[in-house]
């Protein structure tokens, strides 16, 4: 059930804590290097997940893992090199729901479907976002962002790193289970949305938890709730979306791995069950927690029957902003 370059050194080396499986301790594979793609530059949250997840499989199969960056065109370049590659186990990647949810949705033509064109290997962390709003606003709930937005049609703006991305739908979702209007304000990234929000410039925030914590801890912003189905464990004060009233509110954020259709099922069982046992390991949840993440375990019929259901509520959602592929 689900739950939700070099390489570093992550103190000691995660493989003492890894459980081979004996039934494919003599398979031949992996026999050789393994390249792990990641859609997005160098230095990001999403280059320092796959670096983790590099790392962990590394160590849990004992061969190379090696980071590929191929950045461009909103992660759909090198989602789209994977899609193309062989089956073969040696190429996979850092996935999340940017690259495999929402860009395949907002390019004509990105060279892959986001599902349907990859093999589900295994889930990896998990974050959540938080719903924020500027301190001059009079609202400390969900509850009362709700009443003050019905007394108040198309006054309250919110800011995105984006339109189509995480934050930007996780603000339509919020309009569709509260009936409630926003104007949606899109940024180039979400650093300068909330400094509008700290300012006063926009009303409101759905930003990841990461993103936002520090300005909500220095009283900049004020925060009203995280996003995620239950409190989360890395700041258990604030309540959910959902436990304020607002009903299957819930747009997961998670990286995975994935790899193209086709992958042998030995293979992805052998990575799955690394990546899982390296997940309990307490110095990569340390790591994962310094991020604003926590481990997200799952089986590869978990992670695929998620990114199906996802995928359907993605594409609601998209229809719902009426944005145009380009």
């Amino acid at each position: 059930m689900i739950r939700r370059r070099a390489l570093p050194a992550l103190g000691a080396s995660f493989g003492a804590s890894l459980v081979a499986m004996p039934a494919l301790a003599q398979a031949p594979w992996p026999a050789r290097q393994i390249r792990l793609v990641v859609p997005y530059p160098p230095g990001g949250a999403s280059d320092i997940a796959g670096r983790l997840q590099a790392q962990v499989l590394q160590d849990g199969l004992g061969v190379p893992v090696v980071v590929d960056n191929r950045a461009g065109a909103g992660g759909t370049i090198g989602t789209a090199h994977v899609a193309q590659s062989a089956p073969d186990g040696y190429t996979i990647m850092m996935a999340s729901p940017s690259s495999h949810l929402g860009a395949p949705l907002l390019f004509k033509t990105p060279g892959y479907e986001g599902v349907d064109d990859f093999t589900a290997i295994a889930t990896f962390a998990t974050g959540t976002a938080m719903v924020c709003v500027t301190n001059s606003l009079p609202v400390r709930t969900i509850p009362e962002l709700v009443a003050y937005a019905r007394a108040n049609p198309g006054r309250l703006n919110y800011g995105s790193a984006g339109a189509g991305g995480a934050n930007h739908m996780l603000g339509v979702l919020f309009m569709q289970r509260t009936g409630v209007e926003l104007t949606h304000v899109p940024y180039r990234g979400a650093a300068p949305a909330l400094a509008d929000l700290i300012s006063g410039n926009i009303q409101v925030v759905f930003d990841s938890f990461s993103g936002v914590i520090p300005a909500v801890r220095a009283n900049q912003v004020r925060a009203l709730a995280v996003t995620s189905p239950t409190r989360w464990p890395l700041a258990p004060e604030y309540p959910t979306v959902q436990e304020q009233g607002v009903p299957d509110y819930d747009l997961p954020s998670f990286s995975a791995v994935m790899g193209p259709r086709g992958i042998p099922e030995p293979i992805v069982a052998r990575m799955n069950s690394v990546i899982n046992e390296g997940l309990k390991n307490p110095q990569l949840v340390e790591r994962l927690a310094a991020n604003g993440n926590a481990p997200f375990p799952s089986t590869p019929a978990e992670f695929g029957a998620l990114m199906r259901t996802q995928r359907t509520l993605w594409q609601g959602l998209v229809r719902a902003t009426g944005i145009q592929p380009e």
